[in-house]
């Protein structure tokens, strides 16, 4: 960690509202009835620095919470009487030193001392039986890798590794040693859930598990390590708790369905019931990762997400406006599926003729259904690419359009139409001005180009592609004509 990492703010009242760190509520009470509150003192001996400033971790960052000035004998007091969650803290300086402290299950009434040469290594407590067991744990450790820097001065490349491979040896006997004498300590729960599943190679009947079986069962345990229904877990260091959910979503279940991903999801937030703030961690964060997601049947986790924590009222943090929002969208996103019957639409051409998007999907294998506009920049470049990709196969599998102007307004038609014509844009090009429903609303059509696959029954077959995958989809999934 250096001063890079901490983001140090100048203004004291900025660093009071940092959301993540300290909750804000004069009447707020501790687990015991008591005020709540905090008072840590930190003596420094031989201390430089005018400002040291405590912060925490909160999910991939670290925040400054709190700054003391020197009374000019090294002594420095953080004192507030708001709440400070449980989790991993740090004092450090605009020189990028820094200590580490452990707030859980004990009133932060704590007082620290080190030497300025080197916090870390100085750093004792007073008052904090769990800050005990965690500094005495780093100076076992400590030793081993000192002896490791130290005979590594004398040793050949390869006595080197035998040695550093005993010394690791240790390490994790060490590791284990203090998980097994004090299991209920935080810090221990931290080592704890950075243990590595072990994937069983057989069954309970002694079979060999396939490599699918052993994945799924690697998904289906991946958090028993993780205390999950603990909210100390999101205030730890980001490879402790922020990188395994973001390696859970990009590599345990990457390319999965939905319906293998929306029950491992419930899972996971199950876990976490009993922790408020790691409950509304993962509702938030996952939520939002599969509304920005452009993988098009991730869609139905979304709406899964929205109907089961947002509408049923257990998204408490957030404001009723953005409940609304989000059950409205994920209501509208539940008509148009992958897999779903579109909505109809009946609009006119450009010489004021009506179409039924129904009737022409019947009267074709497949069916474009796009909304776009000629003042859309990322419109300029797709639609002609997208048209150069119907023209080359439309006719061997069978291809239409159902192109619709998003933007039906006066300044834009005569754009419309000039784009139609330099461009050769030769599919049944609508206008969007006058429809038998809200086009916007029924298809979400919040930006542009908005694309979709239909077959001849109107059901969605693709949503959210690119030219390129378009291409991709057609000469490996869809079938041609005749066949």
């Amino acid at each position: 960690m250096n001063n890079k990492r901490v983001k140090i703010l100048t203004l004291f009242l900025a660093v009071l509202i940092l959301v993540p760190n300290v909750a804000f509520s004069k009447d707020k009470k501790d687990k015991k009835g008591g005020k709540a509150g905090y008072r840590i003192s930190l003596h420094i001996d031989g201390a430089t620095d005018d400002t040291v400033y405590m912060g925490n971790y909160f999910a991939k960052g670290t925040y400054a919470i709190d700054t003391a000035l020197n009374d000019g004998k090294g002594n420095y007091v953080f004192s507030r009487g708001t709440e400070l969650f449980p989790g991993l803290y740090f004092f450090t300086n605009q020189k990028g030193k820094y200590f580490e402290f452990v707030v859980y299950n004990e009133k932060p009434e704590f007082s620290f001392t080190t030497k300025d040469d080197n916090w870390q290594r100085n750093a004792k407590v007073k008052g904090s039986h769990e800050n005990e067991i965690f500094y005495a744990f780093h100076a076992e450790r400590r030793v081993l890798m000192d002896d490791l820097e130290a005979k590594s001065k004398n040793m050949s490349k390869e006595e080197f590794e035998a040695y550093r491979a005993e010394q690791l040896k240790k390490n994790d006997s060490l590791m284990l040693k203090y998980i097994g004498q004090y299991p209920d300590c935080m810090f221990v729960k931290m080592m704890s859930a950075t243990k590595p599943i072990e994937v069983p190679l057989v069954n309970e009947k002694g079979d060999s598990l396939t490599a699918t079986e052993r994945w799924e069962y690697y998904a289906d345990h991946y958090f028993d390590n993780m205390p999950l229904g603990e909210n100390f877990i999101v205030r730890t260091p980001e490879n402790i708790f922020y990188k395994k959910i973001e390696d859970y979503f990009n590599v345990t279940l990457k390319n999965t369905m939905p319906d293998f991903i929306i029950p491992h999801i419930d899972r996971m937030i199950d876990k976490a019931r009993p922790a408020p703030e790691v409950f509304k961690y993962l509702v938030h964060t996952t939520s939002e990762r599969f509304l920005q997601s452009n993988v098009m049947v991730y869609d139905e986790v979304y709406v899964h997400m929205i109907h089961r924590y947002y509408a049923t009222g257990e998204a408490v943090w957030a404001s009723p406006s953005s409940i609304d929002d989000n059950v409205k969208r994920a209501d509208t996103w539940e008509k148009i599926l992958v897999g779903k019957i579109a909505p109809e639409l009946i609009l006119k051409d450009t010489l004021g003729t009506f179409h039924s998007l129904g009737m022409e999907c019947k009267r074709h294998q497949y069916t474009l259904l796009i909304f776009w506009s000629p003042t859309c920049g990322h419109c300029k470049v797709t639609i002609p690419e997208m048209h150069e990709i119907y023209e080359k196969y439309r006719k061997e599998y069978d291809i239409a359009a159902f192109a619709i102007l998003s933007e039906p307004d006066d300044a834009t038609r005569p754009k419309w139409k000039k784009f139609i014509h330099d461009h050769n844009l030769d599919w049944l090009n609508l206008d969007g001005g006058e429809c038998n429903v809200d086009w916007k609303e029924v298809y979400d059509v919040t930006t542009t180009p908005k694309i979709f696959l239909l077959d001849r029954d109107k059901k969605i077959i693709a949503k959210k592609f690119s030219p390129e995958t378009f291409e991709g989809l057609i000469t490996n999934q869809l079938k041609k004509v005749g066949e």
